[in-house]
């Protein structure tokens, strides 16, 4: 009966957010506890919270505060394993985060209170549902939770869980990460890269290669140039890694056309921003696993380090390189009424994003969870869209990438070189070692 009470009332809670939504795609009902410790069910829930509130806005800053989402979480529930260490020696100018003592926790109200707190804090423009929501999530967890609310251990349990998420918050503050791209003015010269139709928007994020890494491994990562040499002469190599593009837009077929639209992401009530969309399958994945809390933690905190660390070195090498677009150079001297299968981003070619950005995300999660894991992606089930499905999760990242080719936007040699990036990002980032 408390089981069906509970089911209820999240339910209710999530019913305040938007009506509209299927519930059967937001809400886990699966409780079961493979390790017979705290269960994860509470970070999916928050999580697939976040998700929605996502989709109403598109933020840049969202692949920045994923990270620290993932890490406060971590932080709020490691002491569960009694070996654990804190990520604070681990990651750059992280600060040393607030220690549970040897006294008794109730670690889903810990993982409950980091979350709803960091939820209020990262998400600017709140709506009052948005905070209806928060606070109706965060308080059937309290209702439900094995400890009374009213006890020593419920109250240490939600006070360690408030006071990390403090701490990180208090860390953001002092993050020099600059989503801004105001001032900036794209140089000039052949092969450069232009602002494209048919926004003709500047370039985003062209500032963050100043912002720090979590992880100092990851400087060390250096975007190899691009391949080619910039050629307006028909038969070269840069010509024909162009005409490539266009000839595979000519002929597209159904699904080159769905996995194209699949990876759209962009945001603004249409559908996730790419980090949202990356979380949204990282989401899926635990839950179909059936980890515990604990694990569930490391896999968000080592996805988030990868989703900021991967978005500042693609980023650097994209202003490094600042290859033009496709559709620049297509209706400049192939074709002058051409235009590619989906809208082109507002930032330079190489390499590519989401290879390299949702490649490390998977990856990193895959050194925790095992690569060899089929999995389907219902992130647009909402949209009526059909499911993908996938043999391993690196693979999720191998689709977004040739979709971004499908839809006339990316160059193959980009592709490929943001998977192979994308390999060495997460792979250092999976490697952090959290026990002793």
């Amino acid at each position: 009966m408390k089981k069906a009470i509970f089911i209820l009332a999240i339910i209710s809670a999530i019913f305040v957010f938007n009506s509209c939504q299927k519930l059967n795609e937001f809400i886990n009902f699966d409780h079961s506890d493979k390790d017979n410790k705290a269960d994860a069910t509470v970070a999916l829930d928050w999580y697939r919270l976040e998700l929605r509130i996502l989709l109403e806005r598109n933020s840049a800053l969202n692949g920045v505060y994923f990270g620290y989402l993932g890490i406060g979480l971590y932080e709020a529930v490691r002491s569960e394993n009694k070996n654990s260490v804190s990520l604070s020696s681990k990651l750059n100018q992280m600060p040393l985060m607030p220690q549970a003592d040897n006294k008794s926790y109730d670690w889903v109200v810990s993982a409950n209170a980091v979350m709803a707190a960091m939820l209020r804090s990262f998400n600017t423009g709140l709506t009052p549902g948005n905070l209806a929501s928060i606070d109706s999530l965060e308080n059937v967890y309290n209702q439900n939770s094995t400890a009374n609310q009213n006890s020593d251990k419920f109250k240490r349990s939600q006070a360690f869980g408030q006071s990390v998420a403090t701490a990180i918050y208090n860390w953001y503050l002092t993050d020099n990460y600059n989503a801004s791209n105001a001032g900036y003015i794209p140089p000039v010269y052949p092969g450069a890269w232009e602002p494209t139709p048919p926004a003709f928007a500047n370039g985003v994020n062209p500032f963050v290669s100043a912002a720090r890494l979590y992880l100092s491994s990851n400087a060390s990562v250096v975007v190899p140039p691009a391949p080619f040499p910039y050629s307006e002469t028909v038969g070269s190599d840069y010509y024909n890694m162009i005409k490539q593009v266009y000839d595979i837009s000519l002929s597209l077929t159904t699904e080159q056309k769905n996995i194209a639209g699949f990876y759209i992401d962009q945001g603004n009530g249409l559908g996730y921003t790419p980090p949202g969309h990356d979380f949204s399958i990282i989401t899926q994945v635990i839950s179909q696993k059936k980890v515990g809390l604990a694990i569930a933690a490391e896999v968000y905190a080592k996805a988030g380090i990868a989703e900021r660390d991967g978005t500042i070195v693609t980023f650097t090498a994209k202003y490094k390189n600042n290859q033009l677009r496709p559709v620049t150079y297509i209706r400049r001297f192939i074709d002058p009424n051409w235009l590619p299968f989906i809208p082109t981003p507002p930032h330079p070619e190489y390499p590519a994003a989401h290879a390299m950005v949702t490649g490390s995300v998977m990856q990193a999660a895959a050194r925790v969870l095992g690569d060899k894991i089929k999995l389907t992606d219902h992130s647009y089930d909402f949209r009526g869209w059909t499911p993908r499905s996938f043999t391993s999760i690196f693979s999720v990242a191998e689709e977004a990438g040739i979709s971004r080719n499908y839809g006339g936007i990316h160059y193959l040699p980009s592709i490929n070189t943001g998977l192979a990036m994308a390999k060495k990002i997460g792979d250092n980032v999976g490697e952090i070692k959290l026990n002793y």
